[in-house]
């Protein structure tokens, strides 16, 4: 079975050469050297659901103290819908067509002699620098695209999930997976009765990863004293089933008697859809609200453990997210579908006492694109490598944020065919969302000044006019990915495929049908690199 857990020595000679090299490199914005630097990601928490982003409900008060004490950015986009082409721009910043890993489905690919092609990733990640810079790396996450299969891990010394489900389980993983090959179906199911608590919805990842973290920073703490730390924390249990625990379950109205459970979101018989009544999508919300509370409170529990150690005044605190999620403002549900705002937007926060003001709301348009090298200005670290993103620091300071232009992807399939690509550009306050297929092209623009959520339909283009509209829009961007990706080192041929015992688990979150692209759809320059734009040739 592939390891979920990866550990590596540290070794003092290197680290104690990269403290020299940071306190001697580049501009060191804290006074008195280099800041420890949190990192925390919130899957599938949508920005306009947190009080600080203006939410009727109390679904963030730590989240909301955190923004009191630093600085917001009131408009945030991801690069795209889905976790794992977010993080890889997160933690690299690249756009999606630069770093290439826009589908698990490339990890699955092969050629016509069957044999495999490996996946087109090219980055640098973050983390690498800071730990060459003598940063002490730790990375704690919740959900199977974070694996290391897919390339995240590298420059931490640990890079763990503490806490796994029946399929991702390092032993009933790998037993499921024996008993599945040999046919054993008594075998499976017996298995499955021994270990119910793995199986079961209810089970939150939240605490258990927040512990293992926090053991972490106080080991490395002990261990070595005066070296930087970079801890990145994803926490996974906003995201669907919706099952909060009960004290935290108290949005709902108390008279609600649906069938409404947070539970079957995405199966075959999901009661979620959208000819729903008012009162079962209530319902949803509100529970989905539950499981934000419920976050908050865990991200709550590890900044007073920040703080009762003693980093609290010395440490940049990030808190984002991947991407939002959809109740049928676009007539779609969770996420994975669509480029709109409500999967696009997503929150940025960040507390640097001493160096960031209080209180401060950036405008304009930033994206988590931006978040590497901010990382990397806040350390002092000059950038190591080419990048499309912008240190975000000077705009949190009060500079002028210009208008920059930001794209997202997002490629859907039907039965491996390449069946539908999206492509959104934000630039300034208008954000266009073209949408291409083989029986043509679709154009929705909306003035995010006037519409913020980007509720409602836009204004829509088809036919010739929006078909012109990728060539008009992004011929620059194309040329300057081209030329950014060339630079970047290869990773993805040492990364393997994806097992049935992944695909298994994935399934069991909602995440089916990854068949693998044919081969007139799977060369990764069209899929993620070639302009992010239809292509009929």
């Amino acid at each position: 079975m592939h390891e979920t857990t990866r550990r590596k020595r540290h070794d003092t000679g290197l680290r104690v050469a990269g403290l020299a090299l940071l306190a001697a490199c580049g501009r060191n914005p804290g006074a008195d050297g280099p800041p420890h630097i949190v990192l925390i990601s919130i899957d599938t928490l949508r920005a306009d659901h947190l009080s600080c982003y203006g939410y009727g409900r109390a679904t963030s008060p730590r989240i909301d103290a955190l923004a009191r004490a630093g600085v917001r950015f009131e408009r945030a986009l991801s690069p795209t819908s889905w976790t794992l082409p977010a993080h890889v721009t997160m933690l690299t910043g690249l756009p999606i067509s630069a770093h290439g890993a826009c589908d698990d489905r490339l990890w699955d690919r092969r050629d016509a002699r069957g044999e495999r092609i490996p996946p087109p990733l090219r980055a640098r990640w973050v983390s690498e620098d800071l730990a060459a810079a003598g940063y002490r790396t730790g990375g704690f996450y919740s959900w199977k695209y974070l694996d290391d299969q897919f390339g995240f891990g590298a420059g931490f010394e640990v890079w763990e999930r503490p806490v796994h489900d029946f399929f991702s389980h390092p032993v009933v993983g790998a037993e499921y997976l024996r008993l599945k090959a040999a046919g054993d179906v008594e075998g499976q199911k017996a298995l499955a009765r021994e270990h119910t608590e793995l199986l079961d919805p209810a089970r939150r990842s939240t605490p258990g990863t927040v512990d293992r973290a926090l053991e972490w920073l106080a080991g490395v703490r002990a261990e070595t004293p005066e070296a930087p730390v970079f801890l990145f924390l994803h926490l996974f249990d906003a995201h669907d089933p919706y099952l909060p625990p009960k004290a935290f379950d108290r949005f709902a109205d108390p008279e609600y008697g649906g069938e409404i459970d947070g539970t079957r979101v995405t199966s075959p018989d999901s009661p979620v859809r959208a000819d729903m009544s008012a009162a079962d999508l209530e319902r949803l919300v509100s529970l989905y609200d539950g499981g934000i509370a419920w976050v908050d409170s865990e991200v709550g529990r590890f900044l007073d453990r920040l703080a009762a150690l003693g980093l609290e005044d010395d440490t940049l605190v990030v808190v984002t997210s991947d991407h939002g999620e959809e109740f049928f403002e676009h007539g779609h549900k969770t996420h994975r579908r669509q480029l709109y705002m409500e999967s696009l937007h997503v929150p940025l926060l960040m507390r640097w006492p001493g160096v960031l003001p209080r209180g401060r709301a950036v405008s304009g348009t930033v994206g988590l694109v931006d978040l590497a090298p901010t990382l990397r200005a806040a350390a002092g670290l000059a950038a190591s490598g080419p990048t499309l993103g912008s240190d975000l620091l000077p705009f949190a300071r009060g500079s002028a944020n210009p208008a920059r232009t930001y794209v997202a992807l997002l490629n859907l399939f039907e039965g491996g065919e390449l069946s539908e690509r999206q492509v959104g550009l934000c630039r300034g306050d208008e954000l266009s969302i073209f949408v291409a297929r083989p029986g043509g092209a679709r154009t929705e623009r909306f003035d995010l000044a006037a519409n913020a959520r980007g509720a409602g339909a836009g204004s829509v283009a088809e036919g010739e006019a929006a078909e012109r509209w990728p060539d008009e829009n992004l011929a620059r961007w194309r040329d300057a990915v081209a030329r950014l990706r060339a630079r970047l080192p290869e990773r993805g041929s040492a990364l393997p495929a994806l097992s049935e015992l992944d695909k298994s688990q994935l399934a069991a979150l909602g995440y089916g049908g990854l068949e693998a692209p044919t081969e007139s759809a799977a060369d990764s320059e069209r899929l993620c690199v070639d302009g992010c734009v239809w292509r009929r040739d």
